[in-house]
């Protein structure tokens, strides 16, 4: 099959999939005014056929051994060249990042071989088939792992309620059937294809929730329900939100109630001792995006607060040029974890995985550091962060020239430019849009707490405690 136009995607997503939004059934997520957006911008992704720029087709797609032109997101990275240009692809493409659904296609990859040689099973030729054929199909995938767990103090199988976690009801000949919901959910009712994979290492107890499958989006017994994460202000409001004034990013509790699932489709049933390493696999793998955004994104805040420091009049001053010294000394730092995560690479079972160390050190860092350098943003701005009128009013002509009059900042600063760069930074640090990327930063891919156990584990504690030992003899 050839590669998807825009259009084949958009239309691809009109299969009647069950979907519910802001307290309402979405009957169809392209039409949509929120939902439409998000879809159109994905469409982007996938070009308008012959009229696609060269030079996008060529980072984008990739050929396969027969042939056949792919998008680079849909196959696994099998050497460091491969993995640097999935990154590459990955920083400059429109709409949603694949890098999850990657990881747990390439994570379930490497394990399927794994449990295949321990029980005798088919997983291998299972999963290589349906990545072969989401590959070939052109698909647009979402990645659903977190179950909505209930008690957290107890497993799965302690659950007062077992279908907190997603778990396999039924074995049939030809399948399984599953229950249970799947959180945080990004972009699910936007992907033609949802990858469950378990959420946690599971012990004996908990071998019905130690699942992994593919189940289309528009599946029987597969229910959507998508948050309300602030609706869209529209072009016209550009300039007040010159960020996500017209974005729109969702995560939906996708609800599995009895849903069948094909064995061709099942590609862990049971092997409840394979998911802790599944998920070590997954989750480098996935960390591989804070690479992707960063040290960008702190680069960012670094501009912005160089910028409103000099708009402002104080860029002399001491504390403030000594905070931006240590925001340029994570971005350097992150710009080394990048280089170290993408040399320091590891291929297993021939798929080619980043240094985990550096990916779990670098989301570390920015989750260590992100939300003091927003504080200082603000600060920076000051009262107007939250208080300055409106873009609106400089081109009304009955506020205007009092806008113009009271927001300016040091000689030569005009009032647009000072505000608009204070509309920037609130957009950066106190919208709606601003709020869903700072949790995201902290729960996506596991939580720091997840990222510090990732750092120590292998990490030689006994070797430290000898060299002291040693010097103390």
């Amino acid at each position: 099959m050839a590669l998807r136009t825009a259009k084949q995607y958009l239309d691809s997503l009109r299969d009647d999939r069950v979907v519910y939004y802001a307290g309402e059934r979405i009957k169809d997520v392209v039409a949509h005014p929120d939902f439409g957006l998000r879809a159109l911008e994905n469409s982007r992704q996938y070009g308008h056929g012959a009229d696609e720029d060269a030079a996008t087709l060529a980072l984008r797609t990739m050929t396969l051994p027969d042939g056949e032109r792919i998008h680079r997101w849909l196959a696994p990275p099998r050497s460091r060249e491969d993995l640097l240009k999935f990154v590459e692809m990955e920083e400059t493409m429109p709409g949603d990042a694949h890098g999850a659904m990657a990881a747990g296609l390439t994570g379930l990859q490497i394990l399927a071989r794994k449990m295949d040689a321990k029980y005798g099973k088919s997983y291998t030729p299972r999963i290589d088939a349906y990545v072969d054929w989401f590959a070939r199909n052109d698909l647009h995938g979402a990645f659903a792992m977190t179950d909505a767990k209930g008690d957290r103090s107890k497993p799965p199988s302690g659950q007062a309620d077992p279908d907190l976690w997603l778990r396999v009801i039924e074995r049939r000949k030809d399948g399984i059937v599953i229950r249970g919901a799947k959180t945080s959910v990004t972009s699910a009712a936007l992907a033609n294809e949802l990858l469950v994979l378990p959420t946690h290492g599971m012990g004996s107890a908990d071998a019905d929730w130690s699942v992994a499958c593919a189940v289309s989006a528009n599946t029987p017994g597969v229910v959507m329900i998508s948050n309300y994460a602030g609706a869209p202000w529209g072009e016209r409001f550009r300039f007040d939100r010159p960020l996500s004034h017209s974005s729109f990013h969702h995560d939906a509790t996708v609800i599995f109630n009895d849903v069948f699932v094909p064995n061709d489709r099942v590609f862990m049933d049971g092997e409840f001792e394979f998911t802790r390493e599944l998920l070590g696999y997954f989750t480098t793998l996935h960390r591989t995006g804070v690479l992707i955004r960063e040290p960008r994104g702190t680069k960012k805040l670094i501009g912005a607060a160089q910028l409103m420091a000099r708009y402002n009049g104080l860029e002399g001053v001491g504390a403030i040029r000594g905070t931006i010294a240590e925001m340029i000394q994570t971005a350097q730092l992150l710009e080394a974890l990048r280089y170290t995560a993408l040399n320091r690479v590891q291929i297993v079972e021939g798929i080619c995985v980043p240094d985990p160390v550096a990916c779990n050190l670098a989301g570390l860092t920015v989750s260590g550091t992100r939300e003091s350098y927003v504080t200082f943003l603000c600060e920076l701005c000051g009262g107007p962060v939250l208080t300055a009128p409106s873009g609106l009013d400089l081109q009304n002509p009955e506020t205007a020239d009092m806008v113009k009059k009271y927001y300016v900042g040091k000689a030569g600063v005009g009032a647009e430019d000072r505000l608009r760069l204070v509309k920037y930074i609130y957009d950066l640090g106190a919208s709606d849009a601003s709020g869903w990327e700072r949790a995201a930063g902290v729960t996506a891919a596991g939580s720091p707490g997840a990222r510090r156990v990732a750092v120590g584990r292998g990490f030689d504690l006994e070797g430290c405690v000898k060299m002291v030992i040693n010097e103390l003899s």
